[in-house]
């Protein structure tokens, strides 16, 4: 067997195969015997066909075919462990004569990866403030969720609870997709609609109806509305008045579960959103960590790694449209685009993903960033016991040695030393 390899941009190498016929004809006769296994021939057991005899029955064609079915990943598995390659991806292969067999094969391995300066990075950290106003926009959504609701017959006024059935329309009279609901719940000045509809609630009573036009904002997240001026139709259903409940010990002692005076549950409010406001400090430092590593790596990615990442990428889109009750092809008729289109919308946040993955494996290299077994057990008997003890049994099976859920831990505990070493705790 005779090999010849290339080196590609984009870290990428390309194998030219030629193989004897010597080689090839083991996989002939291995092919041969296979295909006699499946075939009745009269006179023959299975597998017992003399090749003069398939031959009779049996296209050649066909035999060649199956060789090749049985020889290709082989001789590629030979070639690239000859050559020392270690492929990060599945090979693109091309067969360039039949006889002599002669094929190619282009695969991505592993890309040179060089990044410094990281150990300079200087992410400051922001102090953390729970101001006053901070506890009591907390208490202030506690008891809009525990208000009351009041059907009256007056008119709605800003702050009402209110119902109501709507149906948005083009400047030329035709309805338009995805404004239209019925029974659609929402508080007067919450600001949960398009700007400027709200207020057009404000006076109206149950049963009434009324048209009114509102233009959506130049920069509003769906762009075919944006600019646009839309005619609503709107029939008021049911409006009820708003109940805030007192501040009293009773309502204190149901929000905190043991009796506590105001202050006492201002203080509870005020630990608790310190340790949020430092989590979310933490979590903005990382990620401004994570996006200069991605400036400083310099790596070349292999194409078909990039195509990959897409493709997992636009798994996981397909699978939020799913939940959301959306199928990806009515999806693609409301947005007038095409998968062609969503792909290239995801090729910088693939290179991205990709940069930041090869520039942080290159320094918990650098770094002799290892996770001992001792810790790694350690963790995964931590993990495991946050579970109920009937699902405990099932995950220590999934966090065996060498399973993707220990390899994602690992790493997580490679990024937290990281973080620890280069941000501080």
């Amino acid at each position: 067997m005779n090999i010849t390899v290339k080196t590609l941009p984009k870290s990428e190498v390309k194998l030219t195969v030629e193989v004897t016929p010597e080689k090839l004809k083991k996989y002939y006769e291995k092919a041969a015997h296979q295909i006699s296994e499946m075939v009745k021939i009269p006179g023959f057991r299975p597998g017992h066909v003399p090749l003069d005899v398939l031959k009779q029955h049996v296209k050649e064609e066909n035999i060649e075919s199956h060789m090749l079915d049985i020889a290709m990943p082989e001789l590629y598995a030979e070639a690239i462990m000859k050559e020392k390659i270690q492929p990060i991806s599945r090979p693109k292969v091309e067969i360039l004569s039949a006889k002599p067999l002669k094929f190619e094969a282009t695969v991505a391995v592993y890309p040179d990866v060089a990044i410094s300066g990281y150990d300079k990075v200087d992410i400051k950290k922001a102090e953390v403030k729970v101001t006053e106003k901070d506890v009591d926009d907390v208490l202030a959504d506690i008891r809009k969720r525990n208000a009351e609701f009041k059907e009256v017959e007056r008119t709605a006024k800003e702050g009402d609870k209110v119902e109501i059935d709507f149906e948005g329309f083009d400047e030329g009279g035709a309805p338009l997709e995805n404004t239209k609901s019925a029974n659609h719940p929402l508080v007067i000045g919450e600001q949960s609609l398009v700007k400027g509809f709200e207020e057009e609630l404000v006076g109206m009573k149950k049963d009434e109806k009324k048209a009114f036009k509102v233009t959506f904002p130049k920069d509003y997240f769906h762009k075919p509305f944006q600019g646009k001026k839309v005619e609503f139709k709107v029939e008021m259903k049911r409006v009820l008045e708003v109940t805030l409940p007192e501040l009293n010990a009773e309502f204190l002692k149901k929000i905190a579960g043991t009796e506590k005076t105001i202050e006492e549950v201002k203080k509870i409010i005020e630990h608790n959103l310190e340790h949020d406001k430092e989590h979310q400090e933490k979590v903005r430092r990382e990620n401004e960590f994570l996006e200069k590593i991605i400036n400083l790596a310099k790596v070349e990615i292999p194409e078909t790694l990039i195509e990959e990442e897409i493709d997992g990428m636009m798994d996981e889109f397909k699978s939020e449209l799913e939940n959301r009750g959306i199928p990806m092809d009515k999806y693609l008729e409301q947005t007038k685009k095409k998968v062609e289109d969503l792909r290239k919308d995801r090729r910088k946040e693939a290179e991205k993903r990709l940069t930041l993955r090869f520039g942080l494996q290159k320094i918990f290299e650098q770094e002799k960033m290892d996770v001992s077994q001792s810790e790694l057990k350690k963790e995964i008997e931590h993990v495991i016991g946050l579970y109920p003890k009937n699902e405990q049994y099932k995950l220590q099976k999934e966090y065996k040695e060498g399973s993707y859920l220990v390899r994602r831990l690992e790493n997580k505990m490679k990024m937290e030393k990281l973080f620890e070493k280069f941000l501080g705790k």
